[in-house]
């Protein structure tokens, strides 16, 4: 039966021989590059006037910014709104002089705009200051300009973070092929830790760019390194391994069947799980992002069984009472599930606290069917405000897909 199995199910990648070159060193520099109209557009939405104390207000009339650079250098500003005014606004060539000695951390009742207006201003000079608190409050939109080897490390340690992991993959989208020499030395490298978790996000966007891009990119690091890459891409080398699902029983859950109707080992069915936990799911500005191997691992499958398993999957979660970081059970659905599944989650959506609810309106129009849509629909039309204008945008932007893809 092994033969006749896709082989992501067989031997997932997680799974396989290591190819290593040890020893590449990734590019030093630190790179901020804007999208047309990006950095114009953070500018539009800086604060345009200082927060300052009223001592501090009188120091800026009398003496002007130099009075307020001066009174920093002497420790008298100790106001977080006021220490931001001064990077924010302050002249550049009074302030650049103070950031690279200027390390602030934020906290949950911070002014995150201060990001904003570093990256604006100082580009990669602001990397200490935008970086770490960017890190410790997984604000991925901070870093999007953002592209050097610490950042693509994150990146892809986010990959594997339910949390962080729509963010990791915007952030891979976005860069692109100009990430990969910043993760090949990891992906090649003897850190296991680090190599996995590289190796994923060159998974990531080879899904998007393609291999061959991926494999020329990587070639700056010599023949050897290509042809180790090419061989994580072909699914010749580990990527990011699934995390356990301790409360998942699988010996409780129905059957997956090949279209033959012979039932799947239960090695496969884990192994099924296992790529389900890894797949990016449900992102707002664009379609899901399936994991590579899995859409023809599924046409292998029965698809009525496919959507009882999800299903399954997703009453298994409610009955251990939802550990949180298991958005995957809810975006699995989008793969596995059916019209009959479509509707369960669209009388879910009216009865589920907002969050989660909000969720249910993605997959929903993730899986795009007229079933799914016309939930959508009965969501948008029977909810509170708050989620009925989320499904009437999933709405439109399904309807909008569909149409793209289907128009010759």
């Amino acid at each position: 039966m092994r033969d006749t199995l896709p082989p992501l199910l067989v031997t997932p990648p997680w799974e396989q021989k290591t190819p290593l070159v040890p020893g590449l060193r990734p590019p030093t520099e630190r790179v901020v590059d804007w999208e047309p109209g990006e950095r114009e557009e953070w500018q539009q939405r800086l604060p345009g006037r200082p927060y300052f104390t009223a001592a501090l207000r009188e120091i800026h009339r009398l003496e002007g910014w130099e009075g307020v650079v001066r009174a920093f250098l002497d420790g008298q500003i100790t106001h977080e709104p006021a220490l931001f005014s001064l990077f924010e606004l302050g002249p550049e060539e009074l302030v650049r002089p103070l950031l690279a000695d200027w390390h602030p951390t934020l906290s949950r009742t911070s002014d995150f705009s201060i990001l904003r207006a570093v990256a604006v201003r100082f580009g990669a000079d602001a990397h200490h200051v935008v970086f770490p608190n960017a890190k410790a409050h997984r604000s991925g939109w901070a870093l999007m300009p953002f592209l050097d080897v610490e950042v693509a490390r994150l990146m892809a340690a986010w990959l594997g973070m339910a949390s962080a992991r729509r963010q990791a993959g915007e952030w891979f989208a976005r860069h692109g092929l100009a990430a990969v020499p910043y993760l090949v030395p990891d992906a090649l490298g003897t850190r296991r830790t680090l190599r996995d978790k590289a190796a994923a996000a060159l998974l990531q966007i080879a899904s998007r760019y393609g291999e061959a891009g991926v494999v020329e990119t990587a070639r700056r690091y010599g023949d050897h390194a290509a042809c180790a890459v090419a061989q994580i891409l072909d699914g010749d080398a580990p990527a990011d391994r699934p995390r356990r699902v301790s409360w998942l029983d699988l010996d409780l859950l129905p059957e997956v069947c090949l279209r033959d109707g012979r039932a799947l080992s239960s090695d496969a069915v884990k192994n099924l799980i296992g790529v389900l936990t890894l797949c990016p799911g449900v992102r707002w500005n664009g379609p899901a992002e399936i994991y590579p191997g899995l859409e023809d691992a599924l046409d292998h499958c029965d698809h009525a069984s496919l959507a009882a398993f999800g299903w399954a999957v997703f009453e298994a979660w409610e009955s251990a009472g939802m550990p949180s970081g298991n958005s995957w059970v809810i975006d699995q659905l989008i793969w596995l599930g059916d019209d009959e599944v479509a509707g369960r989650l669209g009388a879910l959506a009216v009865n589920s606290p907002v969050s989660m609810a909000k969720h249910i309106t993605g997959v929903l129009g993730d899986i795009g069917t007229d079933a799914a849509l016309a939930q959508l629909d009965r969501v948008a039309q029977r909810a509170k405000p708050g989620l009925r204008r989320t499904a009437e945008e999933r709405l439109a932007w399904a309807t909008k897909r569909r149409r793209e893809l289907t128009t010759p």
